[in-house]
């Protein structure tokens, strides 16, 4: 800060010789300002320098014996919808996501993406915003995309037998698979599924979004190339029974809802769990040091 103020000075002084030299008129406003406001560029970019944070404590409780997943579709079949600016298959089943994790409270839930595979994005925690975020950034139609060519027909619910066999839940005893999808999905080995999901302990539920008649639209409002499936249900039901679970219309969401609850019950195994959320200031000091900052330019131009 030293090094600016001694700066500033020979500045002036080179300035009022040179006025005294061409008998210019001193500028306007007084010199305490300046090194005022050039003292204030000074410490709010040391500020800023030390990089100072807000810290918001989060303590609420968490089930320790329940886990749940929601397996979102994310194949382009989820973008079909009644029309052009109706919301898709992708929108319902988001919105009947944050409504099943509300109703789910401190249970800590999961989220993964499912095409022809599935990948997990968040592991079961009672974060709202950490789940928040996820849906909203992380996930979405063809986010990330497939691997089959176009995503025709991309969804697989044979996919699915990996949240039975893999390491998805660690160690709780209630294990919930919910499956956000449009059951449009390629065939699959039964005997596969049931094998995988009969000793895994992971209770299963799919929710299924379709309706007659929807169609996949681009940006343009042009229809796209897509078929539906009109199969749909029944694959929903195949897969159900493969895997002893329930299947759902997403008219039915209140019952599947009810449904997942029950499966955890009323839990006596919860903790305290305490995060901490960092909010960094740097940014808003530096625009701060804008002001006196500008001031100064004001006034050198004006000199």
């Amino acid at each position: 800060m030293i090094l600016p103020l001694i700066a500033f000075v020979r500045t002036e002084r080179r300035a009022e010789h040179v006025r005294s030299l061409l008998r210019l008129a001193a500028p306007g406003g007084s010199p305490r300002l300046a090194v005022v406001a050039l003292a204030a560029v000074a410490v709010f970019v040391g500020i800023a320098a030390a990089q100072p944070v807000i810290e918001r404590f989060d303590e609420r409780p968490e089930r320790v014996d329940a886990q749940a997943f929601f397996a979102f579709d994310t194949s382009r079949s989820m973008m079909a919808s009644a029309g052009v600016g109706k919301p898709t298959r992708w929108d319902r089943a988001v919105a009947a996501g944050r409504q099943m994790r509300e109703a789910l409270g401190d249970v800590p839930v999961g989220i993964a993406s499912m095409t022809d595979r599935v990948l997990p994005h968040l592991f079961p925690s009672t974060n709202r915003e950490a789940f928040d975020n996820v849906l909203r950034y992380s996930v979405g139609v063809d986010k990330p995309a497939s691997d089959v060519a176009d995503n025709t027909r991309a969804t697989d619910l044979a996919a699915t037998r990996f949240f039975a066999v893999g390491n998805y839940f660690r160690g709780a005893q209630r294990r919930l698979l919910v499956i956000f999808t449009d059951a449009e999905t390629k065939r699959f080995e039964v005997e596969r599924l049931t094998g995988a999901f009969v000793d895994s302990g992971v209770e299963t539920i799919l929710v299924r979004f379709w309706a007659p008649g929807e169609r996949v639209y681009g940006r343009d409002g042009v229809e796209q190339a897509y078929v539906p499936e009109e199969s749909s249900a029944a694959y929903a039901q195949i897969y159900a029974r493969a895997v002893h679970g329930e299947a759902f219309d997403e008219n039915q969401l209140g019952a599947a809802i009810d449904t997942a609850r029950a499966k955890f019950g009323q839990g006596s195994s919860t903790i305290s769990v305490k995060t901490v959320d960092i909010q960094p200031l740097g940014p808003f000091v530096l625009l701060v040091a804008l002001l006196p900052l500008s001031f100064l330019l004001v006034r050198r131009n004006l000199a």
